[in-house]
């Protein structure tokens, strides 16, 4: 590949060459490693998705919530009557079996809290919730409303796999996806309100294989969260095909 600069990105094909080798190291979206199908907008599908995305945006570390919502599926504890129905020490139990242990009871309480409000005003569908939504901003309020364990980053975290499924779903790129897109020398950094629309550009020109545009956001974010906003180069899975460090303020975020 050239050299690059911070002026000078790479061209497509080499950008695309890049997302691919991010995109299989360091793994794509949280939806398709747990097994969960956006794509046919099915509301318990969705409904997965959002306690996956509750319980990855809390304070637990990520292995710990992929653990607890693999042991909600054993349980068959991932519909909203069910959840909101469900005694709350059996769910903080079942949470401590899969390893959660200071967040479990907060985690049970968040989870019925949530499920009982789409119980409630959704009709245990969280389908609706997006139906009757305005718009972008509009789905944001209802989502945080639905709880106070439904935090800015949880949302964030669940509407970048909800974009393209839901056409109201347009959540900002994350600060850390930024960071690691300039790192990577994948998008024009002077050119960085526009940065979603090169990473689309340059998503439809790979040969993508059954992944979605979600799968590169999510590794981007991966990336960005764990190595170049911590500026640990040395150990990331990629570091040579990084071009620079950090050339973006670290609270920079770019609406979608």
């Amino acid at each position: 590949m050239k050299n690059s600069t911070l002026e000078q990105r790479l061209t497509d094909a080499e950008a695309g060459a890049v997302c691919s080798v991010l995109v299989t190291r360091l793994g794509g979206s949280y939806s398709r490693l747990l097994g969960i199908r956006l794509s046919d907008m099915d509301s318990d599908e969705v409904f997965k998705w959002f306690v996956a995305a509750l319980l990855l945006g809390s304070p637990m570390r990520a292995d710990s919530a992929l653990a607890a919502y693999r042991g909600l599926e054993r349980h068959e504890l991932l519909g909203p009557k069910v959840v909101a129905r469900i005694p709350e020490r059996r769910l903080v139990s079942m949470l401590e079996e899969a390893g959660v242990d200071e967040e479990a009871v907060a985690t049970a309480g968040m989870l019925q809290s949530v499920s009982g409000s789409l119980v409630v005003d959704f009709d245990a569908d969280i389908n609706r919730l997006h139906f009757f939504a305005e718009d972008e901003d509009d789905l944001l309020r209802r989502l945080r409303s639905l709880g106070s364990g439904v935090s800015p980053d949880t949302v964030m975290l669940f509407l970048r796999e909800m974009r393209g499924v839901w056409d109201k779903a347009r959540p900002g790129l994350s600060s850390p996806a930024v960071v690691a897109a300039c790192c990577l020398g994948v998008i024009d950094v002077s050119r960085a309100v526009e940065v979603r629309e090169q990473l689309h550009s340059i998503w439809e020109k790979m040969g993508n294989a059954g992944r979605t545009y979600a799968d590169l956001e999510v590794a981007l974010a991966r990336l960005g969260e764990n190595y170049c906003s911590l500026r640990r180069c040395c150990s990331c899975p990629i570091n040579k095909l990084c071009i620079s460090r950090v050339p973006v303020a670290a609270g920079t975020r770019v609406r979608g």
